[in-house]
């Protein structure tokens, strides 16, 4: 048995299909299908693979660079962070005492205490841990948070023990003319 061949195409044998006919037949299969599916679609190319894929990555590129920026602008020391606000007198805090005071604004507080043999120190009153209000004790010389029994030490702001993670933000201090400024506050 021979194997028949096919004629392809505009061979012998076949009638050439004139090529307006297979367009017309492709519109008019195009149009069954609109009949089935009535959307309108007359801008069905507009967004292509390519254009989806420069959107995200561009997207995510200002995202990156937005993300980039504000931690920058968050980190620039503020005019309310540098300016000196007058805290006590010298002379005025004892050896072993402790004094809350308002600084940078009245909203914030920290705890200026007067540690024997290391002078002056001031951090912020606000543990790291939940944002409650610490007390120095004077027998240990550290900073206490009543909240849940964290410990700070007192001569560097680092935690001793519970579950806080950071240590105390330090606030620079200067004398100047018997007074004690607060002059910024510095975060860890």
């Amino acid at each position: 048995m021979e194997h028949e061949k096919q004629p392809l195409e505009g061979q012998a044998g076949e009638r050439p299909v004139p090529r307006q006919t297979r367009s017309a037949q492709a519109r008019k299969d195009e149009e069954a299908w609109r009949k089935e599916f009535p959307y309108p679609w007359s801008q069905d190319e507009v967004v292509t693979r390519r254009d989806t894929l420069r959107f995200l990555v561009a997207g995510s590129g200002a995202l990156i660079l937005a993300t980039g920026v504000l931690t920058i602008i968050g980190n620039l020391p503020s005019g309310e962070q540098v300016k000196a606000v007058p805290i006590a007198r010298v002379g005025e805090l004892a050896e072993n005492a402790w004094k809350v005071f308002s600084f940078p604004d009245q909203y914030a507080q920290g705890i200026l205490i007067h540690l024997p043999g290391k002078g002056l120190v001031a951090y912020s009153d606000v543990c790291t841990h939940l944002s409650c209000a610490v007390t120095y004790q004077e027998k240990s010389r550290q900073l206490y948070c009543p909240c849940h029994d964290g410990l700070f030490d007192a001569a560097t702001g680092e935690v001793l023990a519970g579950p806080p993670t950071r240590p105390l933000p330090l606030i620079e201090i200067t004398e100047h003319e018997g007074v004690i400024y607060a002059v910024k506050v510095v975060p860890r």
